[in-house]
Order: structure tokens, then C-alpha cells, then sequence
């Protein structure tokens, strides 16, 4: 149920539910209009790639959208106005199995085509670009086999939420995303997007167990040599703290909560090949307005870390669609003691002044 509250008069309404079919809303005319414009609907931060693609081999079916996700998955998304109806993730898996083998450079030549079609013309280096600065894994080289698969629909039959399910336990990445309408008057329809699949407070666990299972199973050098590295800062840090922290995973970048939600400190190695390092405070909200929010209260405190540090602080307002940070950087890309020491007295200084600021915001 949705409710409003008008703070003048004291009164709550409460606003009917409704189906889009009622009020002549269609899937690619207009739902997949909204995704396309404003992709932050379906949970996080995606970057469309291409709409209505249909240059499979042999075959002349056509997937609804392809998106790019932070870590550099591919993202196949399939639209269903009210029903999934008994086998939307059956076909969603057959366009995914389609895209599988899309290359960095197909992907390009795809972005910059449909770019093209919006009148944005640009060569094929600069979508490269894009696309690269989109990824924030400083490891991506190139796009795996297993692309992502969202599915967007008002109701979810138990045929498919069953068998999503059971998908994601042979780590098929599906998300299931609802989007609830309701009828705020004559004019306007409202509408509630959630993601009920994975459920968002289980989601980090899930992922986290998942990833953990795999971590003594294909690890390459490097992601053995970040496991090695973060693990020794984590101990170092627990040292100096009284924190639990949580265990590393096989990444460029180790995150430490500050609860509160979606903001975060962070240790990263930055470049391709990696040539910095940062001790940095991320605001990930899914708003751009309440992480800038969040930026204007440290911002005030940037004599005192620069103070406390001995480094120049970054303030980073633009970075992704919606996403804000602060940080410190040491122009060093190998794992030395001298960057080890570095990154946990830093880091220790950045706990010590940003997190009780932190819980004073409300």
C-alpha cells in the first residue's frame, strides 16, 4: 500500500493500487523508456549499452535492453508490463546465453551505434572510454561468459520465482525487480520499484558466501596478491581499532562499513596497470542530492584531515551517475611496507575523524 501525508492539513491518503494495462502503459513504448532514461529504477547504477537488440545469429528475437553494471557485467534486462507469465526467465537465460560471447570491442561498436541513434556521435575509442570509466574494478580487461539477468515486472508467478531461486544457487545472477503502480490522481500514476529478489538486507551476505566458496578455487596472481594484502592491512588496522572488520575478498579494493547506509570507507588501488592508492569515504546512496548532503557536513573538516594526514584531501562531487567520496592518495601501485604502513595510519586518522561526524548527520 502507498500513503501520503499532507503536513498542512494533518491528513493521510491512501492511494489505490492499480496494473499498468489499465491505463494503457506498454513495455517498450513507455516502461522501457523509463529504464532506458532512468536506470537507477531497477536498484543501482546501470549504463544502457542498447535498447531492442536483435543481431543474434539465426535467430530474429529481440531483448528489451543491455546494460553495463559497476563491476563490468554485462546486463541483460527483460521487461514484462503486469505477468512474468510462467517462463520470462527461461527466455531471458536464451538471451543471455546469446550475449555470452560479446567482446570488449563488440560492446563498444554496440554503445556507440546506439549513441548514434540518440544524434550523439562518437568515435569508437571514445565509447571505449566511457565504458571503461564507468567500470569501477580496476582489474576488468575483459567481459565473461556469464552475464547478468534482471527481470522487471508489477507480478512474479511462482513458476519463475521458484526457479530464479534455484537458478542462484549455480550462481546465475538474477535479480527480480517489482514495480508496483498506483493511481495518484487522474493525471498521474504513481509507481513503487523493490527488488525482491535477492532480498536487499540478504543481498550482501548472499553474495559474500557465494564469492567465498570460490576463493581458494581460480584465483589468478594478482587477486591472490590482493587477498594477501588486504588481509594484512585488515589485522593491522584491528590493531589500532577496536573493529570487526570483514574478510577480504580477491579484489583491488577492501570496503569498512561506517553504518550507515551506503556510505563506506575504502582502501583502493586505482590505474591501469594500477599506479595509486587511495584511503578514501564513499557515499553510494541511490540519490545524488543526499550523498552531496552528506559531502557538504565533512567537507567543512577538510583543514583538519589535511591537518591530521599530511596529504591534500579529494573531493569527488560527480563521480558515477549519483556517487560522491573524499580520499587521500599515494601515487604507488605496488604492494611495498612503505604503502602498507601508509595505508593503515591514514586510514586509522580518516576512522577516527570522519565517524563520529558521521553519526552526528541525520
Amino acid at each position: 500500500m502507498l500513503f501520503s501525508f499532507d503536513k498542512k492539513t494533518k491528513i493521510i491518503s491512501l492511494y489505490k493500487q492499480t496494473d499498468f494495462r489499465s491505463h494503457q502503459i506498454f513495455e517498450r513504448q513507455d516502461i522501457e523508456k523509463w529504464v532506458e532514461k532512468n536506470p537507477e529504477i531497477l536498484g543501482e547504477e546501470l549504463l544502457v549499452l542498447t535498447t531492442e537488440y536483435d543481431q543474434f545469429d539465426k535467430t530474429k528475437e529481440r531483448l528489451d535492453l543491455i546494460a553495463l553494471d559497476r563491476a563490468g557485467n554485462l546486463v541483460i534486462i527483460e521487461l514484462k508490463r503486469d505477468d512474468t507469465g510462467k517462463t520470462a526467465e527461461l527466455q531471458a537465460i536464451k538471451y543471455a546465453a546469446y550475449c555470452s560471447n560479446l567482446t570488449r570491442e563488440k560492446v563498444a561498436r554496440l554503445f556507440q551505434e546506439y549513441l548514434s541513434k540518440k544524434g550523439k556521435t562518437i568515435n569508437l575509442e571514445a565509447a571505449k572510454n566511457t565504458i571503461d570509466e564507468f567500470i569501477q574494478d580496476e582489474e576488468f580487461e575483459e567481459f565473461n561468459d556469464k552475464p547478468r539477468i534482471i527481470l522487471v515486472a508489477k507480478e512474479f508467478s511462482p513458476e519463475v520465482t521458484s526457479t530464479v531461486l534455484w537458478l542462484r544457487k549455480f550462481k546465475i545472477d538474477i535479480t527480480c525487480v517489482k514495480l508496483t503502480p498506483y493511481e495518484i490522481d487522474d493525471s498521474i500514476l504513481g509507481f513503487e520499484s523493490s527488488v525482491i529478489i535477492p532480498l536487499p538486507e540478504a543481498k550482501k551476505y548472499l553474495i559474500e558466501a557465494e564469492e567465498k566458496e570460490d576463493i581458494e578455487h581460480s584465483l589468478s596472481l594478482s587477486q591472490e596478491e590482493y587477498l594477501s594484502f588486504y588481509r594484512e592491512l585488515k589485522h593491522r588496522l584491528a590493531d589500532i581499532l577496536p573493529l570487526t572488520l570483514p574478510e577480504p575478498l580477491p579484489r583491488s579494493y577492501y570496503q569498512i562499513p561506517a553504518s550507515k547506509g551506503a556510505v563506506h570507507f575504502e582502501w583502493a588501488f586505482h590505474g591501469r596497470p594500477r599506479s595509486s592508492f587511495g584511503v578514501e569515504l564513499h557515499f553510494e546512496r541511490g540519490v545524488k542530492e543526499l550523498n552531496e548532503k552528506l559531502l557538504d557536513q565533512l567537507e567543512k573538516l577538510r583543514q583538519q584531515i589535511e591537518e591530521h594526514t599530511g596529504e591534500s584531501l579529494v573531493i569527488q562531487r560527480d563521480w558515477g551517475r549519483a556517487w560522491a567520496r573524499l580520499y587521500i592518495e599515494k601515487t604507488e601501485g605496488q604492494m611495498t611496507e612503505e604503502l602498507k604502513n601508509w595505508a593503515v595510519e591514514k586510514m586509522a586518522i580518516f576512522y577516527k575523524l570522519l565517524k563520529p561526524e558521521l553519526e552526528k548527520i541525520r
